[in-house]
This record gives C-alpha cells, structure tokens and sequence, in this order.
C-alpha cells in the first residue's frame, strides 16, 4: 500500500512540475501577442535573500496598470524569470526600472491580472521544470503499471493451484 501512494504522490508531484512549468514556458511565447497597456513602476527595490551558506539577490518592480476600469499590480517582468542570484544583474533592473517610470506591458486577455513587461523569453529553468517534471511523471506511471501488472500476476498465481486442486 505504501509504494501505490508513494507513486500516485510522485506522479501528482510530476505532472504538477509539469504543468507549472509548461504554463509558465506557454504564457513566455504567446505574451508578446498579448494586448498592450502603459503602467506605472510603484517599487524599485533588490530583495536581499540570505540563507546559511549563501546571499543572493532579487529584484522587486511593482507596477500598476489598468485595463478598462479596473487597476492592477503584478511585480512579473517575464515569465522566463530574472532573478539569477547576483547583486548587478538585480541592480540592473531597478535601474532599468526605477520607480515611476512608465512601462508598456502585455496583459493576458483572459485574466489581465497575468501581465509582463519583458515577454517573449522562458528561461532554462521553466524548460526543465517542465521535461524533469515530465520524466518524474512518466517515470511514476511506468512504476505503477509495473505493479500493477506485478499484482495481477501474483493474484492469478495465487487462484491456479486452488483452480488445479478443485478439479481433482
């Protein structure tokens, strides 16, 4: 019983991974043709992320825009992600990026609370969240039909003897 849960949890998890990074590599190539709008940066901040071993930094744009009457904020500046851990490469989008600065940013008609400004680009990491999240689902499937069919077997063994000693 243990392995059957531990699969289905390994495929939820798989196919999870999977799922968020495929949305995340989908909205990256399909935002550019997204309709546009003129927001506004509300915060310009890095984000310093300390761990035990390790500092690394994060840039935070806010912005806002509206979409007919209603107003949003969204800090997304691409789907591909910006955030690769070093100082400059932070500072580079608060500069690039102060606040009150005027942005044109793509909104998803659909929800045009899903927005981006740098749209176009996924990034690497969304690529192998989604093939790892993929092969961890495949592989989770692969291992439950295994016991399955693992079951099965043992089950049909277990009846013939009692089928071969009732005809007698």
């Amino acid at each position: 019983m243990m392995k059957w849960l531990m699969g289905l949890m390994l495929l939820v998890f798989g196919a999870g991974l999977a799922f968020s990074g495929g949305r995340m590599v989908y909205r990256s190539q399909v935002s550019p043709g997204w309709p546009s709008v003129e927001g506004t940066v509300t915060s310009s901040t890095v984000e310093t992320l300390r761990s035990k071993r390790s500092v690394s930094f994060h840039p935070e744009v806010r912005y806002r825009y509206a979409v007919g009457s209603e107003v949003f904020t969204s800090d997304t500046l691409s789907f591909g992600g910006n955030d690769s851990g070093v100082l400059a490469d932070a500072q580079y989008y608060t500069r690039h990026y102060p606040s009150g600065a005027k942005v044109t940013l793509h909104y998803q008609p659909s929800d045009p609370s899903v927005s981006c400004v740098e749209c176009g680009s996924a990034g690497v990491a969304n690529y192998v969240v989604t093939l790892g999240g993929a092969a961890l689902a495949v592989v989770a499937a692969a291992g439950l039909l295994d016991m399955a069919r693992a079951s099965r077997k043992e089950k049909a063994r277990a009846q013939q003897p009692a089928r071969a000693g009732a005809a007698r």
